[in-house]
């Protein structure tokens, strides 16, 4: 089961990431005297060869031409990470790595995630990717297993994103589209010397693969960067992000997809379902203009608003209501300097401060209209850590890692609608956690090496996890973090275009969250599972030749509830096994690809209590790219034919929700073409 790229990002789906893909095997940086490709990845906070690593990552490198819209994309292929496409443009990406981020209705949960060292996530660990202009997103590092939770709250993997940096003055234009899709983007570069300055602006509109699913999604970014300093580098983003219209089809029961995938479920319409959304970003970093890691600041300052139409009146006194809306202003500071270094030894520093604050309103959802109010309140979020990490070399083919990291979160609710029938739920909560991590890495030869880590780590509630508790009013302070042991072993290898890892993890968690109790418009939360996720994952890629390339990704991920009640049954929204697997042929000259690529998943169940389950599937895609150069114009062209097969399967799942089932797209061909002017 996974998600169904639909027009531009169908075209994209296949196309660019086949075409430039990279798990860290092909993630090439630079290379050794006999071609062997020498990976770099930055998980310690600082770029260091992947073989020597301690760490589990997994890369991916975008095109340098091509339109992406869904963020499931970036992750198409990457071992131990279960990227959910929708098909949705209400609801964002469901993601999660290793099972954690499996049982979050909405948004992203429990990861990690950051663009160019800033985060993404809010304070209480959620976060979400569809107001992230994804084409100017150059590459993505996933750290998985225990050196991840050296991220602090929330962090049961790391994602991160990194932006393109522009090499030449250019500009150009690229459109894209399908039977139901169609989007445009214009984009200009500027160098010169030191400095360089980004622009880039799409616009995207959608009619919907099932009726009540238009969508329209306008973003821009402005990126600078420049040397302002004999020893640091100055880096400005500014985002926009603007979605007038994002019709919500809502997920279907599993009888009704069975019987009609293209249907939407009539309370859609009845409820007219939809959310729009804005939001402005400005980030602003100075780093260590030697390029040698010795330190970096960064801070952001943004806005986001949210309105949001659900799938029922939300009229009960107690009820938050059936529309929301959100307006959320949010900001940071965060820095690490390495305080100690020597010729086998570094010791860094750092800390970060966070805050948000969301001004909240539900009113009923009177079938498309707005009601009474039911609720008017502001959440505020603060959290502040400190953190060491060490890095050891006690002789030439070991490395030792380790770090601790003590966090701080503090949760208020300030409720101001309060009357007889609806109680005040003012509160606030603070949650004080320490997360250790260590690791080995031994180089067995030039080519293979061995890791070993392990780590304790943690995960706070969230503000809409506290905000009830049963049969009574007030924030829910009985909520505790939940608490995981894990460790990772493996192997890693490349030599000569072969390349992979094998690795062994064990995940146990206490307090997991589970849903209480639901009535009223109210849910509340209870710490009460326990859940163990074992598991092993292989990547392999080789180039044949000049002319053929082949990538292989396969995860086996055993995740169940070990205690109470639900023992013995499986983590609802993850899959056991994942298969991917792609081709890819240069047959006649550089600038033609052509590409095949296969997926399989297995069974998802729906709900804790595994009731129901949205079956395995496998699916094919295949793409074309040519390139043309008539100097100083490049022109590039984009065919794609997803699902190939015309398979009916499930793009992803609404863990323990009624209408669980979200369909993915049929059989669709799509393509695309972009003009990039030099000078």
């Amino acid at each position: 089961m996974t998600g169904k790229t639909t027009g531009a990002a169908s075209m994209l789906s296949t196309l660019a990431l086949a075409l430039s893909y990279s798990s860290p095997a092909f993630a090439q940086q630079t290379a050794t005297a006999d071609n062997t490709e020498v990976i770099v990845v930055s998980a310690s906070l600082q770029r260091e060869a992947w073989l020597n690593s301690p760490a589990s990552t997994a890369l991916s490198f975008t095109p340098d031409s091509g339109i992406l819209i869904d963020s499931a994309q970036l992750f198409a292929g990457l071992v131990g990470v279960q990227a959910d496409s929708r098909a949705n443009f209400a609801q964002d990406t469901r993601l999660s790595v290793r099972g954690f981020g499996s049982r979050s209705a909405f948004g992203i949960r429990s990861l990690y995630l950051q663009q160019d060292g800033i985060p993404i996530s809010t304070p209480d660990g959620q976060g979400q990717l569809s107001s992230i202009l994804l084409d100017n997103i150059e590459s993505v590092e996933v750290l998985k297993g225990p050196m991840a939770t050296l991220y602090g709250n929330a962090s049961g993997g790391v994602i991160s994103l990194f932006s393109r940096t522009p090499v030449q003055n250019a500009a150009g234009v690229a459109l894209a589209g399908s039977e139901q899709h169609r989007q445009y983007q214009l984009f200009a570069d500027w160098v010169s010397g030191e400095s360089s300055l980004s622009a880039s602006a799409k616009h995207f509109t959608t009619d919907g693969y099932r009726p009540h699913s238009q969508a329209e999604k306008q973003q821009a970014q402005l990126l600078y960067r420049t040397a302002i300093a004999e020893h640091a580098r100055l880096s400005a983003r500014l985002d926009y992000a603007r979605d007038p219209q994002l019709q919500d089809p809502l997920g279907l029961s599993l009888d009704a997809w069975r019987a009609n995938p293209t249907q939407t479920d009539t309370a859609a319409q009845r409820f007219d379902t939809e959310k729009n959304s804005r939001q402005r970003q400005l980030s602003v970093s100075l780093s260590d203009y030697r390029h040698t890691d010795a330190w970096q600041i960064s801070a952001w300052l943004g806005e986001r608003y949210i309105g949001q139409r659900l799938a029922f009146t939300g009229s009960a006194p107690t009820s938050a209501g059936g529309e929301v809306v959100l307006d959320r202003q949010f900001s940071g500071l965060n820095a690490h300097y390495r305080l100690l270094q020597g010729e086998t030894y570094q010791l860094r520093v750092g800390a970060s401060v966070m805050q948000s604050d969301d001004d909240r309103l539900g009113f009923i959802n009177d079938f498309g209209q707005r009601g009474e109010l039911r609720r008017d309140q502001t959440d505020s979020a603060n959290n502040t850590d400190v953190f060491v990490r060490g890095q050891w070399q006690p002789a030439k083919r070991w490395q030792l890692q380790a770090g601790w990291r003590y966090s701080e979160l503090k949760l208020k609710i300030a409720d101001r609608y309060i009357n007889a029938d609806n109680p005040d739920d003012s509160g606030s909560k603070a949650f004080y956690n320490q997360a250790l991590a260590a690791g080995v890495n031994y180089r067995l030869n030039d080519n293979l090496s061995a890791f070993l880590s392990a780590a304790r780590g943690f995960e706070s509630p969230t503000l809409a996890e506290i905000a009830y508790k049963a049969d009574d009013n007030g924030i829910n302070l009985a909520l505790d973090a939940s608490r995981n042991r894990q460790w990772e072993s493996g192997l890693k290898w490349q030599h000569r275009g072969i390349s992979g890892s094998i690795s062994l993890f064990d995940i146990q968690t206490t307090d997991e969250l589970v849903v209480d109790q639901a009535v009223g418009g109210r849910t509340s939360y209870r710490n009460a599972a326990q859940t163990a996720r074992r598991g092993a994952e292989l990547q392999l890629s080789w180039r044949h030749n000049d002319y053929i390339r082949q990538q292989l990704g396969a995860h086996y991920l055993s995740a169940e509830f070990d205690a109470g009640e639900l023992s013995g049954k499986r983590l609802p929204g993850v899959a056991k096994q994942q298969l991917d697997w792609q081709l890819e042929l240069t047959p006649w000259q550089d600038n033609t690809v052509l590409s095949l690529q296969s997926r399989y998943r297995s069974k998802v169940y729906v709900d804790d209590d595994n009731s129901a389950a949205a079956p395995a599937a496998l699916t094919f895609s295949l793409g074309a790219r040519h390139s043309q150069q008539l100097q100083p114009l490049i022109l590039d062209y984009w065919l794609a034919l997803d699902n190939l097969t015309d398979k009916t399967y499930v793009g992803s799942v609404i863990v323990n929700n009624g209408r669980p089932i979200e369909p993915a797209a049929g059989r669709e061909l799509s393509a695309g073409v972009s003009a990039r002017f030099y000078w």
